[in-house]
């Protein structure tokens, strides 16, 4: 009776694990199944890439499956902080998954109308402490061109200088902020 008993239990134990289902899961038009569940993603049912620090993939409406030129990307939102989150874009490819870009999160678009689709912004930072200055928060856009995924550099250029009347194109590769003078809009 303890046999049955103990069987029994460990059934009811596990039976939610066995039933689990991916949070996510997209199709390839390769037929490649793409299945996300708590911060791994899986490719063809084989384990393709762990997200590290125990973090987990958001269900949100920003998490695609985009093929161009040929290449599949995978783009899932996830949360740093509280208040932080983040866009990380992958390449699968041949049951493979690689990290290739991490961006603030922001809805995939053709925010400057050259037939691309975009996606980026700046991090929100704390005012800096003086009326006269501010930190130069980099406003930073990929997109997507001809299978790849790369800097859009024309339309960087465009949103700082707007933003700050300056564009610094050195920061956008350093990470850090840098205090300037106040622009006049």
């Amino acid at each position: 009776m303890k046999l049955k008993l103990r069987h029994c239990l460990l059934a009811f134990i596990a039976l939610p694990a066995f039933g689990q289902k991916s949070n996510f899961h997209f199709v390839s038009s390769k037929a490649q199944q793409v299945n996300i569940n708590k911060g791994t993603i899986f490719v063809n049912g084989n384990r393709a890439f762990l997200l590290s620090n125990g973090a987990e993939f958001l269900d949100s409406r920003r998490n695609k499956l985009i093929e161009n030129g040929g290449n599949v990307f995978l783009f899932l939102e996830v949360s740093r902080r509280a208040d932080v989150k983040d866009l990380i874009i992958f390449s699968v490819n041949n049951s493979k998954v690689d990290s290739i870009a991490n961006v603030v999160s922001s809805d995939i678009r053709d925010y400057d109308h050259d037939q691309n689709l975009e996606v980026g912004g700046a991090y929100t930072v704390a005012p800096y402490p003086s009326a006269d200055s501010v930190y130069y928060v980099p406003y930073i856009y990929y997109e997507i061109v001809k299978g790849r995924v790369v800097l859009d550099e024309e339309y960087n250029e465009k949103v700082n200088k707007k933003k700050y009347g300056v564009w610094l194109k050195e920061l956008i590769e350093d990470g850090k902020y840098k205090v300037i003078p106040k622009p006049k809009h």
